[in-house]
């Protein structure tokens, strides 16, 4: 019978040892594989091993080839596709720049670059010159506020949906949605430094190690933020070769290079807007040391005014301080007085240029007596008179043209004045001169337009003086006012394209359009102040609310889009009439929401108030006249229960020490009204320096009362 079990061995014996286990055999090591991030460009194409040496491979050694690395030392291949993103889209934005210029400017600017393109030597790089063209046509042609039409619209939808307008123009350029304007404490200044997004532009050194994260910009030495593009300081060369003979014209200093970035900001800025002489004519005396339309009196002029646009000039909001801003108004003052009888065009153009010194210091009633002498000569000199037959002299094309830009920017500029200033214009006639530049109309529209505009202007400034006796009596009838109206409007509805704030939000364009609408604001004002038992006029009041209301939010999107373009570190100092007539238009609407206890995010007007504020806030580290408009337009939001951001407040109690008010009431002698829904009641009150006078008896009436609490109150 077979078994059901497994058969077993015998045990073995105690005595029997157990036998050693069998040795393994030895297990033969590899070697390390030495990983190498990138291969060089040379052994990718032949397939070879590349060990990564540096600068040049074993593989490269031995076969002699030129040994190419894509990859930084220690860079991952994810690190260098984002750096070479960023790059490109660095290149992106200066190669739109560049086309933008030779698509937009004017012929002869843009063969200029183009010859400069065709010029340059075949060891530079594309990449290179591509930037420093960008940067160059950035100077001259400012194309930070020249961006495509697409852009434009881009930033008017969003004004136009309550969105928050802090994007910096870089971002727009690109289209890229990577942006969270919440991160700005003061997101209306766009002043990006190195902790700013990722996506800003890095140049990669050869032998720089950039194995931290790419996210980590402080990792990375060599790199061009966007603040760094959009205002690198440009060579010399970028600049007019004329400037060079700058510094024969001033004893103030021989710094030709700051002398040269006075001239240029000064160009960019003011003069491209007020435009107070032909400025190829004046380089060409200045350069060729000719006093026909080039003196001492007017470089000291325009440099004085010039500071206030270049941040290197220290102290520019001190009226009157220890700097070079003060030097060249004293300089200026003294040929003034030693040319004391004498009449050119180059002293009126001086006397202009001392009037905006003088305005930014807040001191426009002292600076009214160079506008009234500029005036006087030009009606002395004839500029606004037609000349006779007898007395016309042989035709010379230098004086034609000059006569006639410094008429007419005259007209234009004390036109503007008085209606900014309140008081009645003193020149109602327009120059009996053709508008300049009509065989240049494109280069010079802007100028032209204004020229336009302007006898529009006249037309408004005298139907207000006459029916007002300035700011006084009873309004206009309503009809004068709408055919006024709709002259304005026209006038602005047939803007030329290139000057059309959206397509094209230059500075000098965007002020331009506010400037329309603060003129309307200005027209209707009448009728927002006063009661009157007449019919048409209560029925007119409507229309004027309805037309005025629509004006001020225009002038809030408008200065929202300034700030996008450009901020406020930089600008024309005239858009302080825009910004303050922008936030007096809307506090009531913003106080009335306020009390009914819509949440500031909803709030469109407050969002624009407080853009108002920051901008005008910004502005007043530069022009001294800006202070007082901030502190008085703080006080009244507060006034009226306006919340406003801990930085606002911050910056309203510095204007509020006993020795800020004391000087402010020292320095300030303004007939400018910021509020224009006082002067109904009391127009000399509402004027600048009644209020700064109020604010500084009201400090010693607090610091007496003090005084008399701390004597009564027992030890």
């Amino acid at each position: 019978m077979a078994s059901n079990y497994r058969p077993l061995q015998p045990a073995p014996r105690e005595e029997q040892p157990t036998p050693p286990p069998q040795p393994r055999a030895p297990l033969v090591q590899k070697p390390k594989r030495t990983v190498t991030l990138g291969a060089c460009l040379a052994c990718r194409k032949r397939k070879s091993k590349c060990d990564g040496n540096r600068p040049v491979c074993t593989c490269c050694v031995q076969k002699d080839t030129d040994c190419v690395y894509e990859l930084g030392p220690n860079e991952k291949p994810s690190q260098a596709m984002k750096r070479k993103n960023e790059e490109m889209q660095g290149e992106l934005f200066n190669l739109r720049q560049l086309y933008d210029f030779l698509r937009f400017r004017p012929e002869q600017e843009a063969l200029e670059i183009l010859k400069k393109i065709r010029n340059e030597p075949p060891e530079s790089t594309t990449a290179q010159r591509i930037q420093e063209l960008a940067e160059l046509t950035t100077t001259q042609g400012e194309l930070l506020g020249q961006l495509p039409p697409s852009i434009g619209s881009s930033m008017i939808q969003q004004a136009e949906k309550g969105h928050s307008l802090t994007l910096p123009p870089i971002r727009l350029a690109l289209d890229s949605p990577n942006s969270d304007p919440n991160n700005l404490s003061f997101p209306s200044i766009l002043s990006l430094s190195t902790d700013g997004p990722t996506t800003q532009r890095r140049r990669h050194a050869l032998d720089i190690d950039v194995s931290a994260s790419s996210d980590n910009q402080s990792s990375i030495p060599a790199f061009t933020t966007v603040e760094s593009m959009l205002r690198t300081r440009p060579s010399e060369q970028s600049f007019d070769h004329r400037f060079a003979a700058i510094k024969n014209w001033t004893s103030v200093t021989t710094d030709n290079h700051l002398l040269t970035l006075l001239f240029s900001s000064w160009h960019t800025w003011e003069y491209s807007y007020f435009h107070f002489l032909d400025w190829d004519i004046f380089l060409d005396d200045l350069s060729a040391g000719k006093s026909e339309f080039c003196s001492e009196l007017l470089v000291n002029s325009i440099l004085a005014t010039a500071c206030f646009c270049l941040p290197q000039v220290k102290d520019r909001a001190k009226p009157f301080g220890d700097n070079i801003l003060t030097e060249f108004y004293r300089e200026a003052r003294r040929l003034w007085e030693l040319e004391e009888g004498r009449e050119s065009l180059t002293k009126i153009q001086s006397a202009l240029c001392l009037f905006m010194v003088l305005g930014k210091h807040g001191r426009d009633k002292v600076g009214s007596m160079f506008l009234s002498e500029a005036c006087r000569m030009a009606r002395d000199m004839g500029l606004f008179r037609v000349s006779l037959p007898s007395q016309q002299k042989p035709v010379n094309d230098r004086w034609e043209r000059c006569r006639a830009v410094t008429a007419w920017s005259l007209f234009n500029f004390q036109l503007e004045m008085s209606f900014t200033y309140s008081f009645p214009p003193l020149i109602t006639e327009q120059p009996p001169i053709t508008i300049p530049y009509d065989d240049t109309p494109d280069k010079e529209a802007f100028f032209r337009y204004r020229c336009i505009r302007h006898l529009t202007i006249l037309d408004c400034s005298k139907t207000l003086a006459d029916s007002e006796g300035y700011l006084c009596g009873s309004p206009t009838k309503p009809e004068v006012i709408e055919v006024l109206y709709i002259k304005l409007k026209s006038c602005q509805d047939t803007l030329p394209p290139a000057l059309d704030p959206d397509k094209f939000p230059s500075p000098q364009n965007l002020l331009a359009t506010l400037q329309h609408h603060v003129s309307v604001v200005r027209l209707f004002q009448p009728f927002l102040n006063r009661e009157s038992s007449a019919e048409r006029i209560k029925a007119y009041r409507d229309r004027a609310l309805l037309v005025t209301s629509a004006t001020v939010k225009e002038i809030l999107r408008l200065i929202a889009l300034h700030d996008v373009c450009h901020g406020w570190e930089k600008t024309i100092s005239f858009v302080l009439d825009s910004l303050v007539i922008g936030s007096f238009g809307t506090l009531e609407e913003v106080a009335l929401q306020n009390h009914a206890g819509v949440p500031p995010r909803d709030n469109e007007s407050y969002e624009g108030l407080l853009t108002c504020l920051r901008a005008i806030g910004t502005v007043a580290t530069y022009v001294f006249y800006a202070q007082p408009l901030f502190r008085l337009l703080t006080q009244s939001c507060q006034k009226l229960e306006i919340p406003l951001p801990h930085e606002i407040i911050s910056l309203l109690d510095s204007y509020k020490t006993e020795e800020w008010t004391q000087n402010a009431a020292w320095m300030v002698s303004s007939q400018y009204i910021a509020d224009l829904r006082k002067t109904a009641n009391d127009v000399e009150n509402a004027r600048m320096d009644a209020i700064v006078s109020q604010w500084k008896n009201l400090s010693l009436e607090e610091k007496s009362t003090a005084r008399n609490y701390k004597k009564s109150t027992p030890e």
